[in-house]
Parts: structure tokens; C-alpha cells; sequence
């Protein structure tokens, strides 16, 4: 019999406001790092995917969200290497409190408002296929 696949989960957060999103710029982390990203993280053992997005909002951004105000919004199943796949929920929201600041300098360079029309060339590949309308929910990436 074949062995299981045990594939991480993450989490990714399209934080809109009005006609732009918010981007991070990765450093220090191991992958893509300069490209920009969604916030998000991965899902640990015994969370909520949901409850895990709302934590890495506050540790990455320092924003508070409610859950009700996430809004689900693609499933990417996304192959990095041939050794290494990911499951990534990316959720949806224009509603949370606090003021966003950058709280992982370690791992990020600069947090950026873009339209959502104009994503930099140093973004990772995947996130203007999120963006696009006419992909499904589900969206299976570099197989």
C-alpha cells in the first residue's frame, strides 16, 4: 500500500482596502526571499484554520480580526519542489482593527499597499493567480 500524503497546511490572508492589497516583502526565511507575499503562516497541530490565520494576523501585521469576517476564498494545491507540497487556504477580508505594522522585521523587509492591478515583478508566482477572478476556488499550482 502507498504511504499517505502528510502535506502542510498555510494559511494566507488577502487583507483589501478599497481597489489594494497588502504585500510583504520575504527576507531571512529560506524560500523566495525578496519576493513578495500574502500574510499568512502555517497551521499548527490542534488549530482552527481559520483561528490560525487570526494569529498570524496579529503576529505578523499586529491586526485583530474576527473570524465571521473572514471570508473563504481560493484552496491552492501547490507543489514547491518534487519533495515538497502545500495545501494553502487563502481567505479574504476588508474589516479588522489595530494599526498594521511590520512585526517580524527579521523575516520581512517592508509591508507595501498595491493595486491589485499593478503587483510587482518581485512578487511569488502563484499570488496573481489567486488574484485572478475567473480561477476556480480550487487551483492546483506548478504540477
Amino acid at each position: 500500500m502507498k504511504e499517505r500524503n502528510k502535506l502542510p497546511i498555510s494559511v494566507q490572508l488577502l487583507l483589501e482596502n478599497q481597489n489594494k492589497i497588502l504585500l510583504m516583502k520575504r527576507k531571512n526565511t529560506g524560500y523566495e526571499d525578496g519576493k513578495y507575499s500574502l500574510p499568512g503562516g502555517h497551521v499548527e497541530a490542534n488549530e482552527e484554520i481559520r483561528k490560525a490565520l487570526v494569529r498570524e494576523a496579529k503576529e505578523e501585521i499586529g491586526i485583530n480580526i474576527n473570524v465571521e469576517d473572514l471570508e473563504f476564498y481560493k484552496i491552492l494545491n501547490r507543489k514547491v519542489s518534487q519533495s515538497q507540497e502545500y495545501i494553502d487556504f487563502v481567505f479574504k477580508t476588508k474589516r479588522w482593527s489595530g494599526e498594521i505594522s511590520n512585526n517580524e522585521k527579521e523575516k520581512c523587509e517592508e509591508i507595501i499597499w498595491v493595486d491589485k492591478d499593478k503587483i510587482p515583478e518581485n512578487t511569488l508566482d502563484f499570488i496573481p493567480k489567486i488574484l485572478n477572478k475567473n480561477e476556480s476556488a480550487y487551483m492546483p499550482y506548478n504540477w
